[in-house]
């Protein structure tokens, strides 16, 4: 059994090398330079950060994505730098990566809104662990090549926000980088980085004196894999606590909470009920999602 698991899950994964091939986080609003390198810089915070995220845990070798982060408005020169450094692991794939955004802010006649222009830099190593594999595959040509390729990609995107609504528009991967583990005689197709495609928005409607409403949006269109719509609603109190709830269309239910912690901490927590497919499975058929976030100055 624990063989055709491993099986499944190689097939699996050499099957989004070939779609979506860039990790997600259910609390997409937190990491907005991860997905748009413009949006850096736009929270108004410098800070740094850890994620971890832990899908499926009653399958063998269940995804599982860690991950460093920071976000620094260069104030003086009108700009923002965005950093990742991660690790995606499933099964006996794995990619480790880091990404680099720079965001150029233009501000407008009101000094609430602004205009951000974003390129940024990506590179990842993609890892097979053979041994997990050689009893499952046999003498599969992909055991016979590389245990890993480094690859080297961009991107660039816009964002906009006038303190209220917020939109942005990005494209990973623009370059499309060549990434093969194997040499397959009469192939007529090869490995590489395939564009994914990220478009945001959200509102802040006030309620009150410290409570906003923020509804929010997701589109991700991906090469060769089914595009992607998450929606969501967000509830904000005086920036100290927070609840979410969240819907991947046809995928997930995402249920959502944070809070601020002196004056500087603050931490996160998503559960993810999946509807389909694997939820017809047993127990340990979600996902967890923890966050932390320093701020680096009030």
């Amino acid at each position: 059994m624990r063989k055709i698991v491993l099986a499944l899950a190689f097939i699996s994964s050499m099957t989004a090398a070939k779609a979506q091939q860039l990790h997600f986080m259910s609390q997409f609003m937190q990491h907005n330079s991860m997905y748009n390198p413009a949006a850096a810089g736009f929270s108004g915070r410098n800070m740094v950060g850890v994620s971890y995220r832990n899908m499926w845990s009653s399958f063998p070798g269940n995804p599982k994505t860690e991950m460093v982060y920071g976000d620094f408005e260069l104030s003086k020169l009108s700009s923002a730098i965005g950093t990742y450094v991660y690790r995606d692991e499933t099964g006996p794939i794995s990619r480790t990566g880091f990404q680099l955004a720079y965001s150029y802010h233009i501000k407008a006649r009101n000094e609430k809104s602004r205009f951000g222009i974003g390129l940024e830099l990506r590179g990842v190593q993609y890892a097979i662990d053979k041994s997990k594999l050689t009893d499952a595959l046999g003498s599969d040509p992909v055991l016979a090549g590389a245990s890993n390729k480094f690859a080297i990609d961009a991107g660039a995107g816009v964002y906009y926000t006038n303190s209220k609504l917020s939109v942005g528009a990005a494209v990973s991967q623009l370059i499309e980088s060549k990434l093969e583990f194997a040499n397959v005689p009469d192939a007529k197709l090869g490995g590489k980085l395939y564009r994914h495609y990220n478009i945001t928005a959200n509102y802040r409607f006030q309620t009150g004196d410290d409570i906003y409403l923020i509804p929010n949006a997701m589109v991700r269109l991906i090469e060769n894999s089914p595009s992607e719509y998450d929606l969501g609603m967000k509830v904000d109190y005086q920036d100290k606590i927070w609840w979410a709830l969240n819907y991947r269309i046809k995928q997930f239910w995402s249920v959502q909470a944070g809070v601020k912690l002196m004056q500087r901490l603050r931490a996160s927590y998503s559960y993810d009920y999946y509807s389909t497919p694997i939820s017809v499975f047993a127990a340990g058929s979600g996902a967890h999602e923890v966050g932390l976030q320093f701020d680096l100055k009030r």
